[in-house]
This record gives C-alpha cells, sequence and structure tokens, in this order.
C-alpha cells in the first residue's frame, strides 16, 4: 500500500515529527545536530519556506514550518537524504537514518499553534533530559527569548504570527508554563495515522531520558580532558594552568574544540579552563572545523 497523498498548502504552518529508522538515535553529537539543522535552513533559503521553531531530541525531531512555493515534501525530502549521507559517512552505518514518512499535521488555528509552540519546547522537559526548557540546549527556545543562539544562526527563521517582540516573548513562556496543549480533530492531520498518539501523552522519564543522560555522563569536561591528555606527558591542572607554553596551549586549545562538538557550553569550558568565552571561540574556530 502506499503512502496516503499530502496536501501542502502555500503559506500555511506544518507541525512535523519524525523518527529515527526502528527508533534507533539520529542525532549522536553536536555536530550532528548543526548538520541536520543547516542543511534544512539551507534547502529552505534555496527553495522557499521558513523555519518557525525546532527541538532535536535524540531519536526524533520536531520542527514548525512554514510552507513557501515549493512543497515541504520536496525540500524535506532533499535536507533528509543529505543528513542521512552525512551520518552514514559520519558513524559508519548503512540504509535510511529517518523513518519515512515524517509526520505532518497542519495547523488551522490559532489554539493550535500557541499550544504547538508550547507543547515542542516542552518536549525535553516533558521526557525527563531537564529542569526547564532553557536548559535543553537543542531547541529554538533562544529565538523566543530573544537571546542569541551559540550554535547556529538560521537563514529561514521566521517567528509564528503571535510571537514577535516583547509580547511574543510573553506568550511564548505562557505557552511553555502552561503545560496544555489543543490538539486539532482528524481534519487537521496529512500523514500515515488517524492519531499521533505518542505525542499526546505526556512524556514521562524513560529510556531515552536515561541515555541522555548517560551520553552527557561520558561526556563530561574532565573526563574528555583526561583522555586528550594521556600521551602528552602533561596532567588536566597543567592545562588548565595559566602557562603560555606553546604546546600546553595547542593541546589546551584542540581539547576546548573537543569539548564543544561534544555539546558542552563555551562558557562552561571557559570555567574549566578558567578562561574567556572569546578564548574558548577562537579554539573552536581554529580546532572543531565548524
Amino acid at each position: 500500500m502506499g503512502y496516503p497523498v499530502r496536501e501542502y498548502v502555500k503559506n500555511f504552518w506544518y507541525h512535523i515529527c519524525t523518527r529515527g529508522q526502528r527508533g534507533e538515535p539520529l542525532f549522536f553529537s553536536f555536530t550532528d545536530r548543526i548538520k541536520y539543522l543547516s542543511l534544512l535552513d539551507a534547502e529552505l533559503s534555496r527553495r522557499g519556506g521558513n523555519i518557525g521553531s525546532f527541538c532535536l531530541m535524540t531519536t526524533h525531531l520536531h520542527l514548525l514550518l512554514r510552507m513557501a512555493a515549493v512543497p515541504l515534501g520536496e525540500i524535506l525530502q532533499v535536507a533528509h537524504s543529505q543528513y542521512g549521507k552525512f551520518f552514514n559517512a559520519r558513524h559508519g552505518t548503512e540504509g535510511h537514518v529517518l523513518q519515512k514518512p515524517p509526520k505532518v499535521k497542519i495547523v488551522l488555528s490559532d489554539a493550535y499553534l500557541w499550544g504547538l509552540v508550547g507543547y515542542l519546547h516542552r518536549n525535553p522537559l516533558e521526557a525527563g533530559m531537564v529542569n526547564q526548557v532553557t536548559d535543553y540546549r537543542w531547541s529554538s527556545w533562544y529565538w523566543f527569548e530573544g537571546q542569541e543562539c551559540d550554535w547556529i544562526t538560521l537563514k529561514s527563521w521566521l517567528y509564528p504570527p503571535g510571537f514577535e517582540g516583547p509580547a511574543g516573548r510573553q506568550r511564548f513562556r505562557e505557552a511553555v508554563d502552561r503545560g496544555d496543549h489543543y490538539w486539532p480533530d482528524g481534519r487537521s492531520y496529512i500523514g500515515t495515522e488517524a492519531q499521533w498518539d505518542q505525542l499526546t501523552k505526556r512524556r514521562q522519564p524513560g529510556r531515552e531520558a536515561q541515555a541522555y543522560k548517560e551520553r552527557r555522563g561520558l561526556q563530561e569536561l574532565k573526563d574528555i580532558a583526561g583522555s586528550m591528555v594521556v600521551g602528552t606527558g602533561y596532567t588536566i591542572e597543567q592545562i588548565q594552568g595559566p602557562s603560555r607554553n606553546k604546546k600546553i596551549c595547542f593541546i589546551r586549545h584542540k581539547i576546548m574544540a573537543e569539548m564543544y562538538t561534544e555539546g558542552h557550553k563555551q562558557a562552561d569550558i571557559a570555567r574549566f579552563f578558567n578562561r574567556t568565552p572569546r578564548a574558548v571561540r577562537k579554539a573552536i574556530k581554529k580546532f572543531s572545523g565548524l
């Protein structure tokens, strides 16, 4: 049986959800996440359309996209194919990375839009991965809170209606704090299932949250530094110290870049080394290749 025909309507907003094939992770590192979003942003910028919200979880992702002249299905197909090739090459895997096809809902009311923006950003919180929405680095809360995102710039970004400016920031906070979400009836659904049961249920701390915490535990700053100083003849304390020795500086900057690539914030890295965020940014630019 073929997939149902999708209706993509110009200038309408759509909620997109897609998962990793067989429930496997879509992202293992910072580099994976920035690559996915960069590919999607580039394709939307090139062919038309906008990103209005996103949340990149571990085994799945949520997007709020506005369609222009080119159907979103075509844009997603290209971006997802490109990401699949990147992911397989980087991690030595084969086959489909993203589950096909993505689930799609058209946004037909303000109530759905506002509830959706709140729900999308609460995903990590309700999954037990963080204590508050702004603790989760891989979603679009930066834009809604009026802050500069420290890991990506989106050319195709467009605020959803009603979320611009100071009033929009207040509406965003209310939508996130409220925690209740309006879900449209089946007439708003365009996809492969009549209901999104897994999206209408409250997420409970479970396998994904535990996997996230375990992965973060393996990437503690001290563990990254410890593994990278092995064989250099230096200790972590020497690398953290004030020395301007060229070899020590080289190792220090390389470790900074690796910490950032693994997903740590620049401010946390700066504190670990007792350096300024500017020093961390210079190291990232030199070694990360991003």
